[in-house]
């Protein structure tokens, strides 16, 4: 099972059905999003669940340890309102709480946008937060553009198989 859980365009929750799991869990706030995901998937041929939910509140649907792979493309909905977008305190919680949700072995794949104020405290605060993970336990990868500070960066959490 897999988790795309700021859904936007639906890019993300495409790739993420051909990946041949049982289930994809889709979220994101705005309902605009859900739907033009929804339609992107019409002939898709596994088990799909929209929620039009914040995605710090992924923990109420979703049963601990049962994700292979969590995805966020964090910022705001291309071509619509951008003061309705992702912020550092729900991203956080989002985050925090994707670690209980994943397999032993799962990863969570993070696309920061700090070409934008809000964007970048929230890659800052993502990045300060996984530099505290417990080595022992979790794998952290980050990758920014060094001669370009608005491009997006990317930052990826595994965890430990045992």
């Amino acid at each position: 099972m897999a988790l795309d859980a700021t859904c936007g365009q639906g890019y993300d929750s495409v790739f993420l059905a051909s990946l041949g799991l049982r289930k994809l869990f889709i979220f994101d706030i705005q309902k605009k999003a859900l739907e033009i995901t929804k339609s992107k998937l019409e002939n898709c041929s596994i088990e799909l669940s929209f929620f039009e939910l914040c995605h710090s509140k992924i923990d109420t649907v979703i049963p601990k340890e049962s994700l292979k792979l969590i995805v966020y493309n964090l910022g705001y909905l291309p071509g619509s309102d951008k003061q309705i977008k992702t912020v550092p305190k729900t991203t956080l919680e989002s985050v925090q709480t994707a670690l209980d949700l994943l397999q032993p072995g799962g990863a969570i794949s993070i696309t920061c946008y700090p070409g934008h104020e809000e964007g970048a405290l929230e890659e800052n605060a993502l990045v300060a937060f996984s530099k505290s993970l417990a080595s022992s336990s979790w794998n952290v990868c980050y990758h920014q553009f060094l001669n370009r500070k608005a491009a997006p960066s990317l930052l990826l959490i595994q965890k430990h198989s045992s």
